[in-house]
């Protein structure tokens, strides 16, 4: 290949990654009230609490040498920065997953479609709970220790890293298979063939062709892990033993136990420490922002070769391993308490409802169920109603200073990851007189609408510029084309609230408010408790579950595509 067509060859596909433009109608000026309920939500909850944090770590000139000198506090950081090591470790079991749906044919791409999903809705709390009844290092109990035959510490400290690394890839990384599997399919065909009609080898087409196309999918990925990870918290709680938690608690759980023993200012320095560290993760999320291919349609997939269907037994263990998490916790929940507190969950009945019946039974639980759904519903009506018109002007790019879009993206992608430990003792003062659930509900909105900022942006950009009516009704238009990312930024929103109990313990809101605190006290009881509490589980991923399966075909064009066509 000569230095010139090798020239043409690198700049197709970012030429071929134009991003269609939204109509020109709307003004700077309505474009501004577009933007004023996602910003009054941000400035009100995130940004300014940021900056009285930030006040308070400086109020004390001793503060940020306190913390800088604390052995304790940098390994938490350290620790925090493992757990950023897990979100690249998900992006890559997420792409490899793709890459052998996509060998393997049609039929194990849709059954992994369904199973690697499913762990994304439920809590941190559960999935803690599940990996903790699976490694539990007493034989009679643990799955893993019984197949060695004896009680045993596996890889001493290092095995809780392993529990609760295997928990978050588990909870994620179908995620990230969602989009990488997509966008291998839409891989720009033509440019791929003309690489091998001039010769070009493998790697180099990976470089040229491959990774370029995959650079949007692959951030998108990236920030929902790096969301995920900034606010690892519930996970450990209910995942590690109360004696082997200080070893792998990041900044974020550090803080929520130490911030008394830190004082005002010592705690600020931290949370604002840890707020630049995630800042600057989540940069790197920018890089693969902006260009996107433009797809087209796949061709309808052939019946898979020879070598397709080798690599079918691989999918069923796949499939079985992200399975086997929802049996163990199905099947504690099933038997009498005192069998689970003595044994595993593999030793057979007898069965009983026993532990649901006592959970519907429960005055708390069920009205914590009630409330916890109106906070959530409260939640996405608020959310939609702010990132909609919000993405909808970063779409119009032209509608920003040429200099502010990027900097406005990246405020965004921050705001999505930032851990609500930066903001969390100023809300807390300024809430306490207040006290009422719609108070928390807008806490919870305002921290969901970065995230559903970006995911509607990623969909807006992609409507075809045709299909706009282009008068002031525009909007709608818009709305309509990429529906399906509209579901998945209510879907999201709901779930995140559903299942969260960082912000509930963070804000000293009372346990029986809210589901997933409930389900925290039963952690202090864990073996005793194993079978209530796997029953209270059950029925608190039924409903997120539940909301998936309603939604799940639309949900599955809003993570990969964003647009009905």
């Amino acid at each position: 290949m000569t230095e010139r067509n090798a020239f043409l060859f690198e700049v197709a596909p970012h030429h071929d990654a134009g991003v269609p433009a939204v109509g020109h109608r709307l003004s700077r000026r309505h474009a501004s009230l577009y933007l004023l309920l996602a910003v009054l939500l941000s400035a009100g909850v995130i940004l300014a609490p940021l900056l009285v944090t930030v006040g308070i770590s400086l109020s004390e000139p001793g503060a940020w040498s306190g913390v800088l000198s604390d052995v304790h506090a940098w390994q938490a950081l350290g620790n925090t920065l493992l757990w950023w090591v897990l979100v690249l470790v998900v992006c890559a079991v997420g792409l490899g997953l793709a890459w052998l749906a996509r060998n393997a044919g049609p039929l194990p791409g849709r059954v992994l479609r369904v199973v690697l999903v499913l762990p994304a809705v439920v809590s941190p709390l559960t999935t803690g709970a599940i990996f903790r009844l699976l490694f539990d290092t007493n034989h009679h109990r643990g799955l893993f220790a019984a197949l060695l035959g004896s009680d045993t510490p596996f890889l001493g400290p290092g095995w809780i890293w392993m529990v609760l690394g295997l928990a978050f890839v588990w909870q994620w990384a179908g995620i990230a298979f969602l989009v990488f599997h997509e966008a291998l399919a839409r891989l720009p065909a033509g440019l791929l063939r003309m690489a091998r009609a001039f010769g070009v080898r493998r790697r180099r087409r990976i470089w040229s062709v491959v990774l370029p196309a995959l650079a949007g999918p692959a951030a998108l990925a990236y920030v929902f892990a790096l969301v995920a990870a900034a606010r690892v918290f519930d996970l450990v709680l209910m995942g590690a033993p109360g004696s082997m938690q200080a070893l792998v608690e990041g900044g974020g759980l550090f803080w929520w136990r130490h911030n008394d023993d830190l004082g005002d200012a010592g705690a600020a320095a931290l949370a604002v420490l840890m707020s630049l560290l995630v800042a600057g993760a989540a940069s790197l999320g920018l890089l693969g922002l902006r260009g996107r291919v433009s797809w087209s349609e796949p061709a309808p997939p052939a019946p898979p070769a020879a070598r397709g269907r080798r690599l079918w037994p691989l999918c069923a263990v796949v499939s079985g391993l992200w399975l086997l998490p929802f049996v163990a916790l199905l099947l504690t929940s099933l038997r009498k308490p005192e069998a689970a507190a003595r044994s595993g969950w593999w030793s057979g009945g007898p069965w009983t409802l026993t532990s649901y019946a006592d959970a519907f039974a429960d005055d708390g639980f069920t009205a914590a169920l009630g409330t916890t759904f109106l906070r959530a519903f409260a939640v996405v009506c608020v959310v939609l109603l702010a990132a909609v018109p919000a993405a909808y002007v970063l779409a119009h790019e032209h509608l920003l200073p040429r200099r502010a879009w990027r900097p406005v993206l990246l405020v965004s992608v921050a705001l999505a990851a930032l851990p609500p430990q930066a903001f969390a003792v100023p809300l807390q003062r300024w809430l306490s007189p207040i006290g009422t659930a719609p108070a928390l509900a807008i806490v919870h909105a305002a921290l969901v609408i970065p995230l559903a900022v970006l995911v509607l942006h990623n969909a807006f950009v992609q409507v075809p510029a045709p299909m706009l009516a282009r008068d002031r009704w525009e909007l709608f238009h818009v709305v309509r084309e990429a529906r399906p990312a509209v579901v998945l930024a209510g879907v999201l929103a709901f779930v995140l609230v559903w299942n969260d109990a960082v912000v509930g313990l963070l804000l000293n809101w009372p346990s029986g408010d809210h589901l997933p605190l409930i389900l925290l006290e039963q952690a202090r009881h864990f073996m005793s408790a194993a079978s209530p509490l796997a029953a209270q589980a059950v029925i608190a991923t039924a409903v997120p579950v539940l909301v998936v399966a309603v939604t799940a075909r639309r949900l599955y064009r809003g993570l990969t595509r964003g647009v009905r066509r």
